[in-house]
């Protein structure tokens, strides 16, 4: 049995706790960004153009993906 696999755009943006904005570190963008892995996992996160990159510290991977989980405006479709 496989556990869920959760593929998640975050609508704006991810700021950082000193206000910093979180942007994919090969473009730039900062909006629409993707948080995606395993339930309970670590989330990666990816651009729209498809760059896949680490949350930056000290933003946890592994919260990061549960809050979005959690999130009640997330839709999943299925």
């Amino acid at each position: 049995m496989s556990s869920a696999h959760h593929d998640i755009t975050i609508r704006g943006r991810i700021t950082l706790p000193v206000g910093d904005v979180v942007a994919c570190p090969d473009c730039g963008t900062s909006e629409e960004l993707t948080v995606y892995g395993p339930d309970g996992g670590a989330g990666t996160l990816m651009c729209p153009t498809g760059h896949h990159f680490a949350p930056p510290a000290p933003i946890d991977p592994v919260d990061l993906l549960a809050r979005a989980v959690a999130d009640p405006r997330t839709e999943f479709l299925g």
